[in-house]
């Protein structure tokens, strides 16, 4: 009896320890497989299991996750804003570029007006999918999973069931900011179906991209007229006009495939790069990961930008059909140092309110429907990826 009694006192001795020195342990966190994507929720605890479909847990597990790249809305969007309300008020000041006059130093001072500005209160689009998972669903072999020994428990199962349908729900949300990220920069502005509860309707949001700074190339001027077009000239008369109108230095240049097919294979394009005893630029492309490519860099008289490929799909709502994030024909020039931003509106949920968590990019939660029996998973996000300069952009269709 003495042998139990202090056996037990050092294993009480040792539980105690490892709960001050790890006090985080009881977390859930999301582990990655070596071959990319979410495999499941790893569970850690000291004083027993925690509920992996906890609000609290899940959040965790969210910011733990590796998102795939976005390009376009983590290039020229990277500001993130966060509000407790339902619709974003955007403050506008567009400066002049006023001297100051002369005056005799015997008069007067003269007196010169305050520049005022202009609030633009914007609303974002409100995103909730959610994916059901029944008991039928945890029976299932998980693909890759062994057919007899070793298999997973239904408990395990349902621990990379959650994860991979997490990971599953936050791609879609982060092809729809990206999607946002795309039509802004080419149209100025981002139209939004929105399902209601007895009717569809659209809602647009213009950034009031200048009518000059959207430019379709014609005649002679598309790049595919080698012996008349020019598109070198044709980037650094678009820089001058974005100098101009926002005071911002474009850096990058993106282009759709056909785009930028034809700025490689340009004779006046290859005829700079090619000169050596001024670095006018390169031609140097290169496959980085996720899509991106990077083409060269062109320097010319009021010109130094870096060129870009890429490719990126999304399934369109209307057509069905899988379509290109940046129009094969299309060049957008800009620059990341702006005020463009992801902006996220309020969380419209109770548990969201009630735990604090309204003002976040996503808020994951879980419920169970008793008949039928399932369990749901839900992500509920409101963003708005806004182009708040829209004058620091053109967006150009160079082919015909």
């Amino acid at each position: 009896m003495k042998n139990h009694f202090s056996t037990f006192c050092i294993w009480g001795a040792l539980l105690v320890a490892a709960v001050l020195v790890f006090p985080g342990a009881a977390t859930a966190v999301a582990s990655e497989p070596s071959g990319g994507g979410i495999a499941g929720l790893g569970l850690i605890g000291v004083a027993g299991l925690i509920d992996i479909f906890d609000t609290r847990t899940m959040l965790e597990a969210v910011e733990q996750i590796k998102r795939p790249f976005n390009f376009l809305r983590d290039t020229f969007f990277p500001k993130i804003h966060q509000f407790e309300t339902e619709t974003v008020d955007i403050d506008i000041v567009k400066g002049k570029r006023r001297m100051a006059p002369f005056v005799h130093p015997m008069a007067e001072g003269k007196a010169v007006e305050r520049i005022g500005y202009s609030t633009n209160t914007l609303k974002p689009g409100y995103i909730k999918p959610h994916m059901p998972t029944s008991a039928a669903d945890l029976l299932k072999r998980q693909p890759g999973q062994m057919l007899y020994s070793g298999g997973q428990s239904i408990q395990d199962r349902a621990s990379a069931q959650l994860g991979k349908d997490l990971s599953e729900l936050m791609d879609m949300i982060d092809r729809r900011e990206e999607w946002m990220a795309a039509k802004a920069m080419d149209l100025g502005k981002v139209t939004m179906k929105i399902k209601g509860e007895t009717a569809d309707k659209t809602v647009e949001v213009d950034f009031l991209m200048a009518a000059d700074h959207k430019i379709t190339l014609t005649s002679t001027d598309v790049w595919s007229d080698t012996a008349n077009s020019d598109p070198i000239a044709d980037l650094q008369a678009w820089a001058s006009k974005i100098r101009q109108d926002s005071g911002i230095n474009p850096t990058d240049v993106v282009m759709g495939g056909d785009a930028a097919a034809a700025f490689i294979n340009h004779t006046k394009v290859q005829k700079v790069m090619d000169m050596k005893n001024v670095e006018m630029g390169r031609i140097d492309p290169r496959q980085l990961p996720n899509g991106v490519s990077y083409v060269g860099t062109v320097r010319a008289p009021g010109l130094t930008v870096d060129v870009w490929t890429y490719e990126e799909w999304y399934i369109d709502e209307d057509s069905g059909t899988e379509t290109a994030m940046v129009p094969a024909k299309k060049v957008w020039m800009g620059s990341p140092s702006t005020a463009n931003a992801r902006l996220y509106a309020v969380i419209q949920d109770i548990e969201a309110i009630e735990e604090g968590q309204a003002a976040v990019q996503r808020f994951p939660k879980s419920w169970v429907s008793k008949n039928p029996s399932a369990r749901w998973l839900q992500v509920q996000s409101a963003p708005l990826v806004a182009m708040l300069q829209p004058d620091a952009f053109v967006s150009a269709t160079v082919l015909a």
